[in-house]
């Protein structure tokens, strides 16, 4: 019987689902408040003022100073200051401390999809760089932050992916596509 009670334990901790490792402070499946898809204040779909369809600021596709086509300062391969490979402090791979799997005081928030589900994390490396990981801790791309306080994603070959984060309006970020339209992934 002694034996069995440490194996069930471990069983059971080790079979849990990956909303277990999220804080139930930022677990939108513990706390609906959290989630896009239960608060209207903080869905796009609802609150327009956060939604770059309608507020053309927020959108790099419509706003030059935030497009890295345009702007040389958002463009990781022609500022390295903001590129991962280049910036030794930003990259994962040469800075464990960024992983979220090995270190425990990281900051930055954990992505989720529409239903809730843990899907990521994304740790800030510097005030304007946020490192991109799978739920595995295998860094996956990085966001870039710009003036009017959006993201603009780039995968590991240092291009953008046409997808950017917006602010929820309330400490958490929405990912929309290339066509401004909300992906239903949201970052708390």
């Amino acid at each position: 019987m002694k034996v069995i009670l440490p194996v069930v334990f471990f069983a059971l901790v080790f079979s849990l689902p990956a909303f277990s490792q999220v804080p139930s402070s930022r677990n939108p499946q513990m706390n609906k408040s959290l989630s896009p898809v239960e608060n209207e204040r903080i869905s796009p779909e609802k609150n327009l003022k956060i939604n770059p369809l309608f507020n053309w600021n927020l959108n790099p596709y419509f706003n030059a100073a935030i497009n890295p086509s345009s702007n040389a300062l958002m463009d990781p391969k022609r500022n390295t200051k903001i590129n991962p490979h280049f910036n030794q402090m930003l990259n994962p791979l040469r800075s464990l401390s960024l992983n979220p799997l090995m270190n425990g005081n990281w900051l930055g928030y954990y992505a989720f999809d529409k239903s809730g589900n843990h899907t990521g994390y994304l740790v800030r490396a510097d005030q304007q760089v946020m490192i991109s990981f799978d739920t595995k801790g295998k860094w996956n791309g990085y966001i870039v932050l710009t003036e009017n306080q959006t993201y603009l994603y780039y995968n590991l070959q240092d291009e953008w992916t046409g997808m950017f984060a917006c602010s929820d309006a309330d400490s958490g970020l929405n990912m929309f596509n290339k066509e401004g339209e909300w992906t239903g992934e949201y970052a708390k």
